[in-house]
């Protein structure tokens, strides 16, 4: 057998143009999410992990890469994944070996020795700086951290009512975060979608529970979480007049940080946001179907943008041109059934068609299914992030989406599970909890990627 040019050696003892990450690709839903490198190439040698860890692979190699993987691996039987081919992404038996070019974003890249080209994988779900990712060979296409970006994405921000007690109660403003804030505040951009205007004099207990108001102080678990983009697409900003939402407004303007999907008006609303990360630029666009009429922007009053079709179409089509990744947000009717309503499936699939790259629910108070549609990611709901809802286990789980791109493509989306203590603290969770969250948003996931 040829000689294996796989090393340990960190990567500035590697010259960039001999050698690159060989990538390792399974299911979305699979439960495997690291190997050994010992075990990586017994896998590459054989199909299969040693011993009885899983079944054995069907084995697909990227066409780009395909010669070398035969000169290094001759005994290894292998179909060949091109571009014309129906991607692997469906069976849930399938190994993907490729390169940074050949990543699906609808299949999940496995970390080696809980390393990824991009960093290292802590159990506490974040990612540490790292040059030890150890699987790479010579030939194929090398890994720039220049061209590497993470945002994180989470669902409902609503820090009232039961919120508000809990953080009286504890004296800790910024406990709620605690046990989160390493993942957001990491990110190269950290979204949320904040709900509730800041007003001053808010206190618990408030007079109308369906009426929501923060304190001005809670602006800062914002700013401490490290959140640059706040979604305005809520139905709850104008709840005590949209003068409070206004100076909600002026203050993420006096922060430094970028709104979407609403505004002072209906003009500033329509507006979409550019970002711009490492030469490549991102765009951000949402939208409220369900209103109330209230919640709604108008030419001389703060609020969310109303859905229409055509503000829809045109809004997208202008991020479309302007940029490399399209950030999608609607703030849908439908909160609490995991079955998204038809006018989400036909909305987001329009988006994508368009070339939107990231769909998502963000009225969701828990977590829904994902779908894959011609490559892109929908969630249909991320469910809640610092909210009060604890009245079943569904409304205390959720996620954070951590959406990687490399050279301004989607690559990668991990899913970070967590649950809600205390009416106010996501919490990260592993194990059994975590495999039972999945397990419910697989269930209601659509699309082949997750046709059983």
């Amino acid at each position: 057998m040829a000689l294996l040019l796989f090393t340990a050696l960190p990567f500035f003892e590697c010259r960039a143009t001999d050698q690159g990450p060989l990538l390792l690709l399974v299911h979305f839903t699979s439960q495997l999410d690291d190997i050994s490198l010992n075990q990586a190439l017994y896998l590459l040698n054989n199909g299969r992990l040693p011993g009885n860890m899983v079944t054995p692979f069907h084995v697909f190699v990227d066409a780009k890469i395909e010669t070398i993987i035969k000169r290094r691996y001759p005994s290894l039987n292998f179909k060949t994944c091109i571009a014309s081919n129906t991607p692997p992404h469906s069976d849930r038996n399938a190994l993907l070996i490729t390169d940074m070019r050949g990543i699906l974003s609808s299949m999940k890249v496995l970390s080696i020795n809980h390393n990824y080209p991009w960093g290292a994988a802590n159990t506490d779900y974040t990612i540490s700086d790292s040059d030890a990712y150890p699987l790479l060979l010579e030939g194929i296409s090398f890994f720039d951290k220049s061209l590497h970006t993470t945002i994180a994405q989470t669902g409902v921000t609503a820090m009232t009512r039961a919120f508000m007690r809990t953080v009286n109660k504890h004296g800790d403003l910024y406990r709620p975060i605690r046990a989160v804030e390493a993942i957001t505040s990491a990110a190269d951009l950290a979204m949320t979608s904040n709900e509730v205007s800041f007003v001053p004099g808010c206190s618990w207990p408030l007079k109308d529970r369906m009426l929501f108001c923060s304190p001005p102080s809670y602006f800062d678990i914002m700013k401490k979480s490290g959140f640059d983009i706040i979604e305005l697409t809520g139905n709850h900003n104008n709840d005590f007049g949209w003068r409070y939402n206004a100076a909600s407004i002026a203050m993420l303007k006096d922060a430094g940080m970028i709104y979407f999907g609403g505004g002072e008006n209906l003009s500033e609303a329509m507006k979409v946001r550019y970002v711009t990360i490492r030469g490549k630029i991102f765009s951000f666009v949402g939208f409220n179907q369900w209103g109330p009429p209230e919640a709604w922007a108008t030419n001389n009053r703060a609020g969310a943008l109303k859905l229409t079709r055509d503000r829809f179409i045109n809004l997208i089509s202008e991020a479309r041109r302007n940029s490399h990744v399209v950030f999608v947000s609607v703030q849908w009717g439908n909160e609490d059934n995991p079955v998204p309503h038809d006018i989400q499936v036909e909305y987001f699939h329009l988006a994508a068609e368009m070339g939107a790259d990231i769909l998502v629910s963000s009225s969701s108070h828990r977590p829904m299914g994902l779908e894959f549609y011609r490559g892109k990611f929908i969630s249909y709901g991320l469910g809640n992030f610092l909210f009060d809802q604890m009245q079943t286990i569904h409304h205390r789980r959720g996620l954070i989406a951590r959406h990687h791109f490399y050279d301004g493509r989607h690559i990668q989306t991990d899913l970070i599970p967590y649950i809600i203590q205390n009416y106010s603290e996501p919490v990260p969770v592993h194990g059994r909890a975590a495999k039972e969250l999945f397990d419910a948003v697989y269930m209601y996931s659509r699309g082949p990627v997750f046709k059983k």
